[in-house]
């Protein structure tokens, strides 16, 4: 099983900087070459922030039907060996949580001394442990009111936020270590979440100081059966609050995009960015007959090292 991390550091060095020192370089002695293949390296001791933004939307185009959930949670990290393998302590430094509108945390809510996870990493990237997400989700629940707390138990909860970091990490490096790195490089991969399949191509060397990134798109089917139940579950209680019948509510198809762009730090597999963004039209049959439901998640990850 695999986790929510991001580590690494700086093995790469700009094109230039490679070019001047392989002109420069002794006779016979070779330049740092870049890697043939996205490297599992966690860089050691090196403090990075990390914001992550989540955005979920259901509507209804043309009605008032629209409900929406927006996260952003702000983390510093830090990676350091532990035996055999990497301990990346996460620490909650910000959160903010808004529902249809209405903020259920503002963000300074937030101690200092608030609860780490540690997600523990092997040498290939395999989560083999995830520590501190029950305290974590009762620190969260805690911090926010009375009226709030059921709201922030059911987004946050402890088997939540595991299986979160298991298909953050998976997401974030089983698709690439071992890959190759060349630009033009494409492949596909099967999704163990889904039973789909996806295809990866790198598509261009950007700098991302000091070193090179590669930017890469993953495009692939969405999990569709999520969809469905988030879609119907949303449409049914709108129907149900204005007293029609839940029950009659059917999810009949559905257009799906799902695209992921990624700037990964090959020799480290160290993140500088990541976008990934799923749009679905969702055909829905209900009291009033057909409707046109339109889907929305977006994620955000920027890191600042």
């Amino acid at each position: 099983m695999n986790m929510l991390t991001k580590v690494a550091p700086f093995f790469l060095l700009l094109a230039g900087v490679a070019c001047a020192e392989a002109a420069s370089a002794p006779t016979g002695v070779e330049a740092p070459t870049a890697p043939e293949t996205f490297t599992y390296a966690p860089v050691l001791d090196k403090r990075f922030h990390h914001t992550q933004r989540r955005y979920e939307e259901v509507s209804i185009p043309g009605s008032p039907m629209r409900r929406s959930e927006e996260w952003i949670m702000e983390w510093d990290v830090v990676t350091k060996q532990e035996s055999n393998t990497f301990r990346a302590t996460q620490r909650l430094v910000g959160l903010k949580i808004n529902i249809n509108g209405l903020e259920l945390l503002k963000g300074d809510e937030i101690k200092e001394d608030m609860v780490a996870v540690d997600i523990v990493t092997d040498k290939d990237s395999n989560v083999v442990d995830v520590r501190g997400t029950d305290q974590l989700s009762e620190a969260l629940v805690n911090l926010a009111s009375p009226e709030a707390r059921p709201q922030i138990a059911r987004i946050f909860s402890a088997e939540r936020l595991k299986a979160l970091g298991v298909a953050r990490s998976l997401e974030r490096h089983a698709d690439f270590v071992g890959r190759p790195s060349k630009v033009g490089s494409q492949w596909m991969a099967n999704d163990p979440l889904t039973g789909g399949t996806k295809e990866i191509r790198v598509v261009a060397e950007e700098a991302c100081a000091p070193q090179s990134c590669l930017r890469v798109v993953r495009q692939y089917d969405a999990d569709r059966q999520a969809i469905r139940d988030s879609v119907a579950a949303q449409v049914k209680a709108d129907v149900q609050a204005k007293g029609g019948d839940p029950n009659v509510v059917d999810v009949t198809g559905m257009d799906i995009k799902h695209e992921d762009t990624l700037l990964i730090d090959p020799a480290t597999m160290e993140y500088h960015g990541a976008n990934f963004i799923q749009n679905a039209t969702v055909q829905v049959t209900g009291p009033e007959g057909q409707l046109q439901v339109a889907f929305k998640l977006e994620r955000q990850s920027t890191y600042k090292y």
